[in-house]
């Protein structure tokens, strides 16, 4: 059974024991991502993610990565807007090993300046890297557009100016304000020594000294836009965007539905009209984001230059389509690939320690798996067509390309705004 243990400093532990497990999920969760971030100090949470593994007061870098390898399985780490999670996999005899580890990087990283340096030419080979995917340059640029002046819309990894400025005093600050113990969540699922975990993270979370949670950020407010990057790509990305639904809402299960149905698989509207019919694109594909307050339903394509303007009149026609409405078969598809997805993404005790801990972390309404599928299982072919209506609007569209693009004329009528 599932077990939540809250500290009296605020820090949060969530325990998914599971029986027969051989192996252990042990992640830490923080409240710290892109959107808690000032203009000046964009890039900051990824660049401490970073720094945790050059070494702490402890261990050296080396030590940390030998360490690993002796417990056998993997630590890694990832920066989301919102938080950054600190996660590693081993055996279950390690359990305990593998938490000390994660706890040390985490809480006591020793963030020294030639590290930090050497890091700083790490993460700017990482941002060069982006800066050659159509596909990131696209997103990235559509973000900043229409969410102008939101620190949602703002580069995760920051920019080369921010980065570039980046101190240890910066770092550490920011690490004051974010890594306060009401803002931690350790998970630990799979198998493991409920005493052996609970006292450890009693010892090492609970030391921390409480502190004032910063202001949260205001929901980014969408704003159509066309926005135009020249790259010489071979080949030119694409992305439509619109107003999506805010995390929690209740139609959050059409929407794993309708997303599906447009552009989720190989029998989705998209990929039957542009890349079967038509052979005008190998990727081609739909997502939905939430956020407090705000969401993004976004699709995005990969297409050959002289196609690129032709592969949107088709996603427009086919968005323009559901206004018809969506077939009882259609659903039906769509209902069954996602069940399938979303049970099997629970099989794994690391997928359900990064389910239920975003969950946990984001106090989203905690539904059980029998639950998300009996609300899976009531939705009709109207609840769909209610929310491709909502969605679906023309004139709230944004549109981002990058590569070898044609001038903003060329793109009239396919943007809102």
């Amino acid at each position: 059974p599932k077990e939540k243990l809250t500290l009296k400093n605020g820090a949060r532990i969530l325990l998914l024991p599971e029986e027969g497990a051989h192996s252990v999920s042990a992640s830490l969760w923080v409240t710290a991502g892109s959107a808690w971030e000032q203009p000046e100090e964009q890039g900051v949470s990824h660049f401490i993610e970073h720094m945790a593994f050059k070494g702490t007061f402890r261990r050296s870098a080396r030590e940390i990565s030998e360490e690993m390898d002796r417990l056998g399985g993997g630590m890694n780490a990832y920066t989301a807007r919102e938080c950054t999670r600190y996660y590693a996999q081993t055996l279950k005899e390690n359990a305990g090993r593998v938490l000390d580890l994660l706890c040390d990087i985490v809480l006591h990283p020793r963030l020294d300046s030639a590290d930090l340096d050497l890091e700083r030419r790490v993460i700017l080979e990482e941002m060069a890297m982006y800066e050659d995917s159509g596909e990131e340059v696209a997103h990235e640029a559509l973000c900043a557009s229409v969410w102008p002046g939101s620190p949602f819309g703002r580069p995760i990894c920051g920019t080369k100016d921010t980065v570039s400025a980046m101190t240890v005093d910066g770092l550490r600050r920011y690490r004051e304000r974010h890594y306060a113990p009401s803002r931690l969540l350790a998970v630990v699922a799979g198998g493991f020594d409920r005493r052996e975990v609970v006292e450890l993270l009693e010892r090492e979370l609970g030391s921390l000294p409480p502190a004032q949670d910063p202001e949260p950020p205001a929901p980014p407010v969408f704003q159509p836009c066309l926005v135009l990057r020249k790259r010489d790509f071979q080949q030119a990305a694409v992305e439509l965007a619109m107003p999506g639904l805010p995390r929690g809402d209740e139609r959050r299960f059409a929407m794993m539905l309708f997303s599906f149905i447009v552009g989720g698989g190989s029998s989705s509207r998209l990929f039957q009209k542009v890349r079967e019919e038509k052979g005008l694109a190998y990727s081609i594909y739909s997502a939905a984001e939430s956020f407090p307050g705000s969401g993004m339903f976004t699709v995005s394509a990969l297409a050959s230059p002289k196609h690129h303007l032709e592969v949107i009149r088709e996603i427009r026609d086919v968005l323009a389509g559901f206004s018809a409405g969506i077939s009882r078969d259609e659903l039906d598809r769509a209902r069954a690939q996602v069940k399938a997805s979303y049970i099997l993404g629970l099989e794994t005790v690391e997928a359900r320690a990064s389910y239920e801990g975003r969950t946990a972390l984001f106090h989203t309404a905690e539904l059980s798996p029998d639950e998300v599928l009996e609300r899976l299982d009531a939705l009709e072919p109207d609840d769909i067509d209610a929310l491709a209506a909502q969605v679906l609007v023309p004139e709230k569209t944004a549109l981002a390309a990058a590569g070898r693009v044609k001038p903003s004329k060329a793109y009239r009528g396919m943007y809102g705004g």
